[in-house]
């Protein structure tokens, strides 16, 4: 039993799921060139490629998405991966003043700084450079 068996108007029953079954090799109408089945087929209804082999070669070049990252799109998810960012922003912040406060500290106290480190402006700057002997003073 195929379970598409209907009744006409007139009390009669239909099996379409036999006679499905029993055309399924016939060449199907319009310009495919396919059976009833879906195979491909040539000019004398032989089939050439089943339509188990193209969907088997469909399946195939499919490209696997199950490595990617699933975006939940839940606002909870969203929000923590935000405070996340948030707080990473903040340490390098925070690390970025703790380097700059030593190197004032290190010129304030006259210890020289590292070539190719950032040169401080302002204030810091100021004071450094007048505690700085000149050659004039040396």
């Amino acid at each position: 039993m195929t379970g598409k068996i209907y009744k006409t108007a007139q009390g009669k029953t239909i099996d379409f799921g036999a006679i499905m079954l029993q055309n399924e090799s016939e060449r199907a109408v319009g310009n495919m060139n396919v059976n009833a089945r879906g195979d491909k087929i040539d000019s004398q209804g032989n089939p050439i490629v089943t339509r188990n082999q193209q969907m088997s070669k469909h399946y195939q070049n499919q490209t696997n998405t199950a490595a990617a990252p699933v975006s939940s799109g839940t606002r909870a998810q969203k929000e923590a991966e935000e405070a996340a960012q948030k707080l990473l922003d903040e340490q390098k912040i925070e690390q970025a003043r703790a380097e700059r406060a030593a190197k004032r500290a290190a010129l304030l106290n006259g210890i020289p700084v590292e070539p190719g480190a950032d040169p401080l402006t302002g204030l810091a700057a100021a004071l450094a450079n007048a505690q700085q002997p000149t050659k004039d003073e040396e």
